[in-house]
């Protein structure tokens, strides 16, 4: 499987992790609030064990593969059990403590002294120690989803997408994490659309750009269904999976800086600024080895490019294969 397949794989499992975070988080915060909260917090810890994390870390591991930095959000998903089952201690030590303080009036002992201040004391000491340890639980809870949170900003970086960071801040705060796991799953749909949009089929259609060109109306065309390289790749060339990693950036002196991973070596044999006339061959490096690659193509300096829109590339490479990668345009 292609990278850029892994790639909106992840996303989908982390659409499919984040909303079952947005009713796990949901059944907290009720459970706080709702005189039944006992037993919707033990529906939500469930779902938590069963469902949340294993499908979190699903979609970090595929991240992973991919050469991304997840290791926060794979600590973080360690803590978080450890957590929850150290508040669950302290919560259980908290109750009995208090059980055996108020129910102290019970107990005498064989002299005649009333044993219930000892008793009473001793549940005191006890709900003091429930207490700390569920302090204690709770910090570990916080430094798991501030752990997750991080990388979940991470990700949103990579992904050059606002809305997935916003998503990665607020899902560490407490109460309303769900807000955050809510801008997440909603912000991944686009990514995987602008990921999709990234690759030419060799020979097809163009898929739709992001903008139009300045002066012109939006081109419409048929909706093309996503296919990995061999769809693009011309009969009898060695297969080479090339894949755009994060967002570039192309300046008003016609240089354009990106980052591609590549599965072996190929080189690049020019380069189109999509819908303008504008073609170089003026790559660096030409040729891209295994791994990432930083890559840098000298335009002529543009005209009627926009700040801050978004412009594809196309890049031709040498077995043929053709790859479209995004750039912002800045001033």
């Amino acid at each position: 499987m292609s990278t850029g397949n892994i790639d909106a794989q992840a996303l989908q499992q982390l659409k499919d992790a984040a909303l079952w975070f947005i009713i796990i988080s949901l059944l907290g915060d009720i459970g706080i609030f709702y005189s039944l909260g006992a037993i919707i917090s033990i529906v939500g810890l469930i779902l938590l064990f069963v469902m949340g994390i294993p499908k979190l870390r699903t979609a970090f591991q595929s991240f992973a593969s991919t050469g991304k930095d997840v290791g926060y959000g794979f600590t973080g998903l360690k803590i978080l059990p450890i957590a929850i089952i150290v508040e669950f201690v302290g919560g259980l030590l908290a109750v009995i403590g208090f059980l055996l303080a108020t129910t102290s009036s019970g107990f005498v002992s064989p002299t005649g002294v009333g044993a219930g201040l000892a008793v009473a004391i001793a549940g005191g000491v006890i709900v003091v120690i429930g207490g700390i340890i569920v302090v204690i639980g709770g910090i570990l809870a916080f430094i798991a989803g501030l752990l997750i949170g991080i990388t979940l900003y991470r990700l949103g970086s990579f992904y050059n997408n606002d809305l997935f960071k916003i998503g990665g801040i607020l899902e560490i705060i407490p109460v309303i994490s769900f807000i955050g796991w809510i801008l997440v799953y909603v912000s991944i749909d686009e990514i995987v659309r602008r990921l999709m949009g990234m690759f030419v089929p060799y020979g097809g259609a163009p898929a739709q750009p992001y903008g139009p060109a300045p002066g012109q109306a939006p081109q419409q065309y048929p909706p093309q269904p996503y296919q990995p390289y061999p769809s693009s790749q011309p009969y009898g060339q060695p297969m080479i999976n090339v894949y755009q990693m994060g967002a570039g950036v192309i300046r008003p002196n016609g240089e354009a800086k990106f980052t591609l991973y590549s599965s072996g070596s190929i080189s690049i044999v020019s380069a189109t600024l999509e819908n303008t006339t504008y073609t170089s061959n003026m790559v660096t490096p030409s040729t891209l080895n295994p791994g990432n690659n930083d890559v840098t193509v000298m335009f002529p300096s543009p005209s009627g490019l926009m700040p801050g829109g978004n412009y594809n590339i196309v890049l031709t490479l040498s077995n043929g294969q053709n790859i479209k990668v995004m750039v912002t345009y800045q001033s």
